[in-house]
């Protein structure tokens, strides 16, 4: 079975013969090192007994010592194209599990799944992986075929609900989402980080961003996790039933249940703020509001600020876009990490918008002067994630739109990434 794994992660698995090498176990302490030792004869004899009755089968070769006192006894098991069928045959009998049984079955799956209505790109994703699957090409998915292997049962569901939630839900929590879409509560849960994997791969809008940027990701297609809050900072009153609300008082910041929202756009609107400024990270946040004056110094500059935790959650964006809809004289800004998730998070909100959203303190020209004090080394997906971003912004207009094209060149050209942390 050693010799099959080993087959399964070579160059040659799935290829006809002649193969460039053979697959090989050496026969010696470090490889059986019970045999080897000093009272392992019974154990070493059994090995070789084993290993000559394999043979006769032909389902592996053995090459033995020519000379010295180990001569005629086996130094190497071998594997080649002659016998790989024949050493399936009698694993599988053991209870082995090849690759290809995993291969099969995600075959079968992405095609399964491609011929259901969703998103287009998921579509090409999944034929692509369907394409892909018969000879073991796993890049799509971002993963070894070792780990495929121990986790394709958790991949096949995991890909189930990433179609579900590229052609569209109502945002509901987790658990309702996981129900509706594979049949149990608390399934979504354990494949979520998979789910996500996916998604960062199928869905354009994410291309390059990293790990550390998308463990929210699945907000963004509607699934609740967290109780709904308006994480805010500013001076207003909300009106909520008989009871009125200063948001100046909520210090620090104000945690608002999302159920408020309505209240809230409202009592934005009637404070006649000016500026709303939206801020990726926590602590930038907090520093932000403190910096300002707290939620009365934001109030006499007429402006709001809110935290969006990364991706914002749906009921968030929907309140920010009644809002911008409500107010049309209002500006919007937003501060986030000078990376790819950070352009990706800007234009993510910017595009639910509709409108300007300005490119906040992570500006190309704070990226080309902190860059020269270092930062992490943009990896080559980033770099390419980057170009492609710059692509698309390429066909839309706004000087907000210039202005993110601009710190996306700069990353390019110092070819580092910032965390807003940095300002």
């Amino acid at each position: 079975m050693t010799l099959l794994e080993a087959h399964e992660r070579s160059s040659s698995y799935g290829r006809p013969g002649p193969w460039p090498r053979d697959i090989i176990l050496k026969i010696d302490a470090r490889t059986f090192p019970q045999a080897f030792s000093p009272d392992g004869r019974e154990v070493r004899a059994a090995l070789f007994a084993a290993g000559a009755d394999l043979e006769v089968e032909q389902r592996v070769r053995l090459v033995r010592h020519s000379r010295g006192p180990l001569a005629g006894e086996p130094k190497e098991i071998r594997l080649g194209p002659a016998e790989v069928g024949r050493a399936y045959e009698a694993a599988e009998a053991l209870g082995f599990e090849p690759l290809s049984a995993g291969l099969r079955a995600l075959e079968r799956h992405a095609r399964g799944l491609a011929a259901l209505p969703s998103a287009d790109w998921m579509q090409r994703y999944l034929q692509a992986l369907a394409r892909d699957a018969p000879g073991a090409d796993l890049r799509r998915l971002g993963m070894s075929r070792e780990r495929f292997k121990r986790q394709w049962r958790d991949i096949l569901t995991a890909l189930q609900a990433a179609a579900g939630l590229a052609r569209g839900i109502a945002p509901a929590w987790e658990r309702l989402v996981s129900e509706r879409l594979l049949g149990d509560s608390k399934l979504l849960a354990r494949v979520r980080g998979l789910v996500v994997a996916v998604l960062v791969r199928a869905d354009p809008r994410w291309e390059g961003l990293p790990a550390e940027d998308s463990a929210d990701l699945l907000e963004a297609y509607g699934v609740r996790r967290k109780p709904g809050l308006i994480r805010c900072a500013g001076a207003a009153e909300l009106r909520v039933g008989a009871r009125v609300y200063r948001m100046e008082d909520f210090v620090p910041v104000a945690h608002l249940p999302v159920t408020w929202a309505d209240s809230w756009v409202d009592a934005v609107a009637n404070a006649r703020v000016r500026q709303v400024t939206t801020i990726e990270n926590e602590y930038p946040f907090l520093a932000y509001v403190e910096e300002t004056g707290g939620p009365s110094g934001l109030g006499a500059r007429g402006e709001i600020a809110v935290y969006t935790a990364g991706f914002p959650d749906p009921s968030l964006v929907a309140a920010l876009v009644r809002l911008a809809e409500r107010e049309p004289g209002v500006s919007f800004r937003h501060w986030g990490d000078a990376d790819v998730g950070g352009i990706r998070i800007w234009w993510f909100l910017r595009s639910r918008l509709g409108r300007s959203l300005d490119i906040f303190r992570t500006t190309a020209g704070w990226i080309l002067a902190e860059s020269s004090r270092g930062g992490k080394p943009l990896s080559a997906l980033e770099r390419t994630a980057l170009a492609r971003i710059n692509d698309e912004l390429a066909r839309v207009d706004g000087e907000d739109v210039a202005a993110a094209r601009d710190a996306v060149g700069a990353l390019l050209a110092c070819g580092m990434k910032l965390e807003q942390e940095r300002y």
